[in-house]
């Protein structure tokens, strides 16, 4: 029966002969688009493109929430230039100490195997060392 039958899509505005699974397929696929396209219409939902002007896309016109604002980069900034600064000021040892563990990100227990110290004296250090630098910090 589907043999004797001829499946005639227009493709780019010409009528094209195809056979009975790709007349399927396609008119399966083109359902599926509709359903989605009503199931958000009667959600609420719509798409950016929507929005779109001749002068702006619409994706422009909503603000990205996770974007760092000019002003707190800036910010940011100078506080980085102030803890550095005053990092500067510490004694040595308690520089290397902190330096160590929150920027190389070694842990105490590590850096107690390879100084040969305490970890709880260590621990106590980086209290002291963070704490002058605290003040340090306050006092700029």
């Amino acid at each position: 029966m589907t043999e004797h039958k001829k499946y005639i899509l227009m493709v780019r505005g010409k009528p094209v002969e195809v056979s009975y699974e790709v007349y399927y397929e396609y008119h399966r696929m083109d359902r599926r688009d509709r359903y989605l396209e009503e199931r958000d219409m009667a959600h609420g939902k719509t798409l950016y493109s929507n929005l779109d002007t001749s002068e702006v896309l619409g994706e422009e016109m909503l603000s990205d929430r996770n974007a760092v604002s000019t002003e707190d980069a800036a910010i940011a900034h100078i506080l980085y230039e102030k803890l550095h600064l005053c990092l500067d000021m510490l004694s040595e040892g308690d520089r290397k100490l902190l330096q160590a563990v929150f920027f190389d990100e070694v842990s105490l227990r590590q850096l107690s195997e390879q100084e040969h110290i305490p970890v709880m004296t260590l621990q106590s250090r980086k209290s002291k060392a963070i704490e002058q630098l605290r003040k340090i910090f306050l006092k700029k």
